[in-house]
């Protein structure tokens, strides 16, 4: 029996110990990879490009390259790929595994000689792999390949491939070209010197030094209508500022609104997507808005007319650097909508003010919040309304001065007694 018991076991225990060696056994990193890609042949003196794919080296990688004598390093593509070049040795710095091309010039020679190209890859980790040797033989006699410049500019916001800037190319090359806009642009067209200018994505024939412009025009933003009424119609007229024509303007714009009552009329309020009576006053226009401004008739009406309450002060009485708070209602008993200037006065000089719109019957509260550093008494004036707080010095040092007193006196007491029953004690004794 127990050897049964074994027996069925023992396959449980053999996957078990299978599963836990593949768990324990950690996961082995691809290495990383470069190819090297070139001409067999060049013509003594001529230019050719060299182009690199690597592969595995995480978020940044790096080749290093050993030209051999002679091999004179111009150019790399993308822009974006980091050179440093020591030497013969040049090192390229990339994100990723990007590929790239790197232009050369072959040395002038007098006999055919083969020569051979040598690097290396690191990862991100800046682990070395090597990357396979590759020969070039560079013939005597063939002239070297003329070449050109294009260069490469943008008007507007923009990029172009390849990048901004002076490129040199064989004679004869039809390379690709393309323009990218930024963010609220877009492309327009290009200029001449290519095949097809009214389109994002062409060819520019190499057979000449050429300039070639990427032209990007900008996306005009969302415009919206602010439309503006006056109530009665007869009563005023409202002003824009900016004006704009048929009051269309691009979203996001802040317009300022000022009411001119005609003659026999005062403004009133505004109705609509703004609100309230402050003349001149402002909307942002990020949608379709409409504004109604109100007039009365000045004849039914009598002009403001404000009364002001009773100053309240509180505290009447705080430390320095303490607030005290001064308030007041402004009551308009007249018949129209006024503005109030509140204007408060510390010991006769002006301390702040506040202006205030009021409207008929209704009250407005001012409050102002005065802090004070040196002790004293301080007159208050407000729209004819007098009063006064005081400012008293800081009581927390003499608290803990007067503390730290008593503490000392209970001491010399306990001690004093302390030193009376030990004589009375000594003078039993004798």
């Amino acid at each position: 029996m127990k050897s049964e018991i074994m027996s069925r076991g023992l396959p449980i225990l053999v996957a078990a110990f299978i599963l836990i060696a593949l768990l324990a056994t950690p996961s082995l990193a691809s290495p990383a990879t470069a190819t090297r890609t070139l001409q067999a042949s060049a013509s003594s003196g001529a230019e050719f490009d060299v182009a690199i794919e690597p592969s595995g080296c995480g978020a940044f990688g790096q080749v290093v390259e050993t030209l051999p004598d002679g091999f004179t390093h111009i150019s790399c593509t993308p822009s974006d790929v980091g050179v440093e070049q020591v030497g013969h040795t040049i090192k390229f710095t990339f994100l990723g595994s990007a590929d790239f091309t790197y232009r050369v010039r072959a040395p002038t020679v007098a006999a055919t000689t083969t020569y051979t190209f040598r690097g290396i890859v690191k990862d991100e980790d800046k682990t070395e792999y090597p990357i396979q040797d590759d020969d070039i033989t560079v013939t005597v006699g063939t002239p070297p390949c003329e070449t050109y410049t294009l260069t490469l500019t943008v008007e507007g916001n923009g990029s172009t491939t390849p990048s901004v800037g002076s490129h040199t190319y064989d004679a004869g090359t039809v390379l690709d070209i393309g323009a990218t806009p930024a963010s609220g642009w877009r492309f327009d067209r290009w200029s001449s010197n290519v095949a097809h200018p009214n389109s994002s994505s062409t060819t520019v024939t190499i057979d000449s030094d050429k300039t070639v412009t990427a032209y990007f025009t900008q996306i005009p933003a969302a415009m919206h209508t602010l439309t503006v009424a006056c109530e009665p119609s007869e009563g005023g007229r409202v002003v824009l500022d900016p004006a704009a024509e048929g009051n269309r303007y691009e979203e996001g714009t802040m317009v300022g609104l000022t009411a001119i009552p005609n003659d026999g009329y005062a403004f009133s309020s505004w109705n609509g997507d703004l609100a309230g009576s402050n003349n001149p006053n402002t909307v942002t226009v990020d949608s379709d808005k409409n504004v109604l401004a109100n007039f009365v008739f000045l004849e039914t009406v009598s002009p403001a007319s404000f009364v002001l309450s009773a100053l309240n002060i509180s505290p009447e009485q705080v430390e320095a650097n303490e607030d005290v708070r001064i308030s007041t209602n402004i009551t308009n008993h007249g018949g129209q909508i006024g503005t109030y200037d509140a204007v408060l006065y510390i010991n006769g000089q002006m301390e702040d003010s506040h202006m205030v719109s009021v409207s008929q019957g209704s009250a407005q509260t001012v409050v102002f919040s005065i802090t004070k550093a040196t002790p004293g008494t301080y007159s208050v004036s407000l729209g004819g309304q007098q009063g006064r707080f005081t400012i008293v010095a800081s009581q927390s040092g003499s608290r803990a001065l007067d503390t730290g007193i008593m503490i000392a006196i209970v001491a010399i007491m306990a001690l004093i007694g302390a030193l009376v029953l030990l004589f009375r004690r000594l003078k039993k004794r004798t």
